[in-house]
């Protein structure tokens, strides 16, 4: 077992006698690409690469599109199972021993929220080499989140524009804190500075794009910015005092990906991730594997034509990472959908199962490189392998391609959705790392306490405690957090304290922009906007959304397709495409009981007279319409749509559910609040059908709302497009 070990044990080899196959953990700084098609078995591989480097010590950055990562927080539960498997339960339990592996959900509250502000406020400390670049990435961060298409000409200038603005406030001694501190500079510039950058953009687009900015940080979308602890590469990693570290543990941090609303800004929180890595990196360097950073299902990031936010920060972390103790592993079921220069830095190849010709192809010149002599033996086994088989290339640790059949994980491998997570948030994370957040708020209030105080030295004493007077023993957000929704009468009652210090406690959080409140009855009730609740209409809980299947990037490739053009390309103006915001709209989703009565050959094959079928439609919310939805021609409503409710196509089976947070995302209140009565749409659907509804739940649909305008012209033309299949949506 020596062998096992010192290195990272991959599982045996298919040949015979089979013998344990490991991997140096040195080895990993040339990095690991795992490959294979669904179902072949990689997420499993790349899984057991995270648990082995665990098992010696080394930490990990996991980034997880699906969920499929989660489940390394859930230990396998029977050793028998794992010895039969083949797998020691003494190495299992060595792992569990020593993993710290936690959840983060970028800007929600379903596990611990993490927040990606784009412009980084070190950036000083780096070379000046490494700055420039940095600044560079920061400026394209930003111009991505602006929804521009990063080849495009407008992009390119926005982003030499950006890049002289940052590099100049760094240069007078002014660096951006935040991203509210560069759009604040930008907004305020005058004609005259406008003016020295006409060079690279038009000033009407840079107004344009500075009113775009300003948007970003208003409403649920300025979460991504500020919700949770912020990112940090040290906190991930379980070092240092700020890290909520368990002493003995090994981080493992899996990001969750799927609390972002679009893949937009997943792009953007891998970039805010990998370029935090890239500066950690060169500020602790180490010509020994450090950590681990790994992407599953890497291929929406780093194609080989679009340019997404996040591929140049992970070109350059591939090209580099390797100098300063930084491994990297990546996953794909399509290495056809891959950029060929990245997957070049890869030293270390697992190859599933590959059936099409496209991916075949893309990975032979890997192979012939390799393993040339080799090469058509490979390529004629890789069809046929079964799941959990692989064949392994790796110079550094094999003198000839070696045949895989992985071990069995230490951990379940299940998918977890965002209940199941949250569930897990608040056994194991939330209290730990909400200390930490806590701590941190404060730490960062201090010197402003602080100078306060010293600014008002000669002032008389407050004469009732307030937040700032009495820091650390005032009840404060997360007090409020904890009651979800209070009155001052009753967050008093609870703290013991008068009814006008609660008040003041209350409406100091409210003019800080961390609580909202409404009227109930003759008080007001207050909630804090970290739990991502809608209280005062009624939501105290995650809502079911449509996952969308129109990226920003395509919405806008149709919405430029509406605009209003010149007559004859003469008379009037061009309409341009000022705005395009990611909403919502309520449909209400009945749930039902139907008797479908068998075909005679049913019948006479014995399945019975009827089939008991559980269903459901959706209505719009303030028509007694139903729902229909077809892929090619989009959402349209129809009075009585078919014979039989349980044969209207809906939703069903088009997309995902994913539930959210109701104050993460973006819809019409109004609506919400002037909705059919659950009784009144039972009663409609039974009416018309013979059906027994069992439940009404409200689901939202994604929709992308394009606001068009022409130059000198008051007000804005909105054209609204489905966010399942792009069609125009009339609602």
């Amino acid at each position: 077992m020596n062998k096992i070990d010192n290195n990272l044990w991959l599982g045996r080899s298919r040949t015979e006698p089979p013998q344990p196959l490991t991997l140096k953990p040195k080895s990993l700084l040339r990095h690991m690409m795992a490959l294979g098609s669904s179902g072949s078995g990689k997420t499993v591989l790349s899984k057991v690469v995270v648990e082995e480097c665990v098992r010696h010590g080394l930490p990990a950055i996991c980034v997880d599109p699906q969920g499929d990562l989660c489940s390394l927080a859930l230990l396998a539960e029977d050793p028998e199972a794992l010895a039969a498997k083949g797998t020691d339960p003494a190495l299992a339990h060595a792992f569990s021993e020593k993993a710290d592996v936690v959840v983060f959900t970028p800007a929600s509250r379903t596990s611990v929220a993490l927040s990606a502000d784009p412009v980084q406020t070190d950036l000083d400390k780096l070379p000046a080499r490494e700055r420039v670049y940095a600044l560079s990435a920061t400026a394209g961060m930003i111009v991505s989140l602006l929804g521009y298409d990063l080849d495009s000409d407008d992009a390119a200038g926005l982003i030499a524009v950006f890049d002289r603005i940052l590099n100049q406030a760094l240069q007078d001694g002014l660096p951006m804190r935040n991203l509210a501190d560069f759009s604040t500079l930008l907004h305020a510039m005058d004609d005259g500075a406008r003016e020295v950058y006409s060079r690279y953009l038009d000033p009407k687009k840079l107004d344009q794009a500075s009113r775009r900015l300003a948007r970003l940080d208003v409403g649920a979308r300025r979460l991504l910015f500020h919700e949770g602890l912020p990112l940090d590469i040290d906190l991930l990693l379980g070092r240092g005092t700020d890290s909520a570290a368990i002493e003995g543990k090994t981080r493992v941090s899996v990001i969750y990906l799927n609390t972002l609303n679009s893949q937009e800004d997943k792009e953007f929180f891998l970039a805010a991730l990998t370029e935090r890595l890239y500066s950690w990196m060169l500020k602790n360097p180490s010509n020994q594997p450090q950590a681990l950073f790994y992407v599953d299902e890497v291929a929406p990031f780093i194609p080989p034509v679009r340019k997404p936010a996040c591929k140049p920060a992970l070109n350059l972390l591939f090209k580099q990472a390797r100098k300063y103790g930084i491994c990297c592993l990546m996953g794909t079921q399509n290495p056809g959908d891959v950029d060929y220069k990245a997957m070049a830095q890869f030293g270390t190849w697992a190859l599933g199962r590959l059936t099409t010709r496209q991916d075949l192809a893309k990975i032979q010149p890997t192979v012939k490189a390799l393993a040339p002599v080799d090469t058509d033996r490979i390529m004629t086994e890789l069809p046929a392998q079964t799941p959990g088989q692989f064949i392994l290339l790796s110079p550094d640790n094999f003198d000839t391609p070696e045949p895989l059949a992985v071990r069995w994980l230490y951990t379940r491998h299940e998918t977890l959705d965002e209940r199941r997570i949250h569930a897990l948030a608040l056994e194991r994370w939330l209290t730990r790392f909400g200390e930490l957040e806590a701590r941190l708020e404060q730490r960062e209030d201090a010197p402003e306490s602080e100078s306060a105080v010293k600014e008002n030295t000669d002032e008389p004493p407050a004469p009732l405690a307030t937040v700032e007077s009495e820091p650390g023993t005032s009840p404060d957000l997360k007090d409020l957090e904890r009651m979800i929704t209070a009155t001052a009468a009753e967050f008093a009652q609870k703290h013991g304290l008068s009814e006008g210090q609660a008040r003041r406690i209350l409406n100091d959080l409210l003019s800080k922009g961390l609580a909202e409140r409404f009227k109930d009855g003759r008080s007001h009730r207050y909630w804090s906007l970290s739990l991502g609740l809608r209280p005062d209409l009624g939501l105290l809980g995650p809502v079911q959304t449509l996952m969308p299947a129109v990226t920003r990037e395509r919405a806008q490739v149709l919405a430029e397709t509406y605009r209003e053009r010149r007559t004859l390309g003469l008379l009037g103006d061009d309409e341009e495409l000022e705005e395009l915001q990611l909403e919502y709209r309520l449909t209400l989703r009945v749930v039902f009981q139907e008797k479908i009565k068998h075909g005679l050959w049913k019948r006479l094959l014995g399945h019975g007279e009827y089939a008991d079928l559980i269903e459901s439609v959706y209505y719009h919310p303030k028509r007694l319409e139903i729902l229909l939805f077809d892929p090619q021609t989009g959402v349209r409503f129809h009075q009585q749509p078919d014979e039989h409710a349980s044969k209207i196509v809906d939703f069903d089976g088009a997309t995902q559910v994913v539930r959210r947070s109701p104050g993460e995302i973006h819809f019409n209140e109004q609506e919400w609040r002037e909705r059919h009565s659950d009784e009144t749409l039972m009663e409609h659907l039974q009416n018309r059908f013979p059906a027994r509804v069992t439940a009404v739940e409200p689901v939202f649909l994604p929709v992308w709302r394009a606001l068009l305008s022409k130059p000198g012209q008051p007000g804005m033309r909105v054209v609204t497009l489905d966010g399942l299949s792009g069609n125009p949506l009339e609602w």
